[in-house]
């Protein structure tokens, strides 16, 4: 395997990566990011602060992923080996 697809195939397990973390931790409408349940009470829900950090922690990931991925495949169109 050349240097060229050796860059490209990792690039395209990170797009992979990325875009499985980015469907799997996109915020769903349940997850309240300010941690507060306005059905029973105002009062502040540490778990679902936790939640949303997660996620937002796990959709940053993913879009790093998906980032670096396509800058992969984009350099090793430029790699001559």
């Amino acid at each position: 395997m050349t240097v060229s697809k050796f860059i490209n195939t990792v690039g395209l397990a990170c797009d992979i990566a990325g875009a499985y973390l980015i469907w799997k931790y996109g915020l769903p409408d349940d997850v309240s990011r300010h941690g507060r349940n306005y059905l029973v009470t105002e009062q502040v829900m540490e778990e679902e602060i936790a939640r949303g950090r997660k996620y937002d922690r796990m959709s940053n990931i993913g879009f790093i992923l998906l980032a670096l991925g396509f800058g992969l495949q984009l350099i090793s169109n430029f790699v001559n080996a």
